[in-house]
């Protein structure tokens, strides 16, 4: 069954406790939750306090991290509740990338790779074949609101692949720019979709989740 992720980039954080609920009741089982450093990307998003709002609300969440040093972050948000992390791997070598991953399994954190648009999965092929999730980007990463980008078919295809072929329990999700368009384009290759300002403007949320149901 295909899940959607509302991104937490999207949400009113005056109204944060509001709209987790209001998701909640829609269908929504996971948040999805964005960490920039000001480094990786310009700007800056969510320490580990509001995963404690998460997690009592009843939704998990899962990390998505654009930063610069991957296990210096991942130090901070170890004790705080969640579901899965994932990391952009250039910033690291193989090695430093397995070490980060056996320390969150360690943990219980369920961990994988976050993909930009530009960067070729197949570099990446052995570290997904050890990844529970995966984050296929379909916008440039950093600032919500964006537009889908057609390039992120090329890695949608060569995840599903490997996918396929070393790891039949890799979750692949896709962020940015998610419609239910897109999500009609993209379904056979898509387990999660992460949706943010498309899923906040709607009035009736539960359609969209219902939407992906019968995909």
């Amino acid at each position: 069954m295909k899940i959607v992720e509302p991104s937490l980039l999207a949400f009113d954080l005056n109204r944060l406790d509001e709209q987790l609920k209001e998701v909640k009741v829609a269908g929504a089982q996971y948040i999805h939750y964005d960490v920039m450093d000001g480094i990786f990307v310009n700007n800056k998003a969510f320490g580990p306090q509001q995963l404690i709002n998460i997690n009592q609300i009843g939704l998990k969440a899962n990390v998505h991290m654009m930063v610069q040093d991957p296990m210096l972050w991942i130090k901070q948000f170890i004790d705080f509740p969640m579901n899965s992390l994932t990391f952009h791997p250039e910033v690291y070598n193989e090695t430093q990338i397995l070490t980060a991953f056996d320390f969150l399994h360690s943990r219980h954190v369920k961990c994988g790779l976050a993909l930009k648009v530009n960067i070729d999965a197949n570099k990446y092929k052995n570290l997904l074949s050890k990844s529970d999730y995966v984050c296929v980007m379909s916008v440039e990463p950093g600032k919500g609101g964006q537009s889908f980008m057609e390039e992120a078919f090329i890695n949608l295809k060569k995840v599903k692949e490997i996918k396929d072929q070393f790891n039949p329990k890799l979750i692949i999700q896709l962020d940015g720019g998610v419609t239910t368009e897109i999500m009609k384009k993209t379904s056979d290759y898509v387990d999660h979709f992460v949706t943010g300002s498309f899923l906040m403007k709607q009035n009736n949320k539960a359609e969209i989740f219902n939407f992906v149901k019968q995909l």
